[in-house]
């Protein structure tokens, strides 16, 4: 059976505005985000400093604060905080730091970065290489008891 000439047409004719709303469509979805490091970043150890955890908030306004505490057998017997401005560059993390436990510092360090993902960064200074992983809260953990 042939189809009716007006049914024919009308099919024809909702072709385009079909595909013209799948276009509409996928050009509202945002393209994926590459990762960012701006946001909090919990590291568990520090590879040259047994026993120290670290957090680190990466502002968008290239500002940092940080964190470290040191563990021992459940309680924490140290304590630092560091502040400046960071940048990512050619595969480079730079660091300045401006101030250490609230007083004027000048330190610069430079880290290849690794890896990158929406919750794992990875970088290397020299040999040994610091791992953290994005939270939502800057926020640490109780001390490990070892036990």
């Amino acid at each position: 059976m042939i189809a009716p000439l007006h049914v024919v047409a009308r099919r024809r004719r909702g072709l385009p505005h079909t595909f013209a709303f799948v276009a509409l469509c996928l050009a509202a979805v945002p393209a994926w985000a590459e990762p960012s490091f701006v946001g909090i970043w919990y590291s568990a150890y520090q590879p040259d400093e047994p026993g120290v955890m670290s957090l680190i908030e990466f502002r968008a306004d290239g500002t940092f604060y940080e964190e470290f505490r040191k563990c021992e057998d459940g309680d924490y017997v140290g304590y630092q905080t560091e502040s400046g401005t960071w940048s990512v560059v050619d595969g480079v993390e730079r660091t300045v730091t401006d101030t250490i436990n609230g007083d004027a510092a000048k330190t610069e360090d430079s880290y290849a970065i690794e890896s990158l993902t929406n919750t794992e960064r990875r970088i290397r200074m020299e040999d040994q290489v610091f791992v953290s992983h994005r939270v939502a809260k800057f926020e640490f953990p109780h001390c490990p008891t070892g036990t």
